[in-house]
């Protein structure tokens, strides 16, 4: 098992957390938005292409934090086609120097 210093695990934590307050940034614009469509469906097709946007940032931010992950406490983050599936199949295991960070990835 790799051992790391408290300094190094709590700028690890600290750039999760940045990434974690932009995600819940993109959480309430996302509700928002979702209110809009609801509320004024005569423009729903603007308001659905600025939801779509915001649900891919959201994810990708999410893809940032397993990919610090990744690369700071496993040495590297996937490559090759399917890094993204691998990165995530990654992310749902226990890998006994770290918890799984997913749950669940089906």
């Amino acid at each position: 098992m790799q051992s790391f210093s408290p300094e190094r695990l709590h700028g690890i934590a600290a750039d999760i957390q940045i990434e974690l307050k932009r995600l819940q940034r993109l959480a309430d614009d996302i509700a928002f938005v979702r209110g809009e469509i609801v509320r004024d469906p005569g423009h729903s097709r603007l308001f659905d292409e600025n939801l779509a946007l915001k649900l891919h940032n959201f994810y990708t931010g999410r893809e940032r934090i397993f990919q610090t992950i990744a690369t700071e406490l496993n040495g590297a983050p996937p490559e090759g086609f399917d890094w993204h599936h691998r990165l995530l199949e990654r992310m749902g295991m226990d890998r006994g120097d770290r918890p799984a960070v997913l749950s669940s990835i089906s």
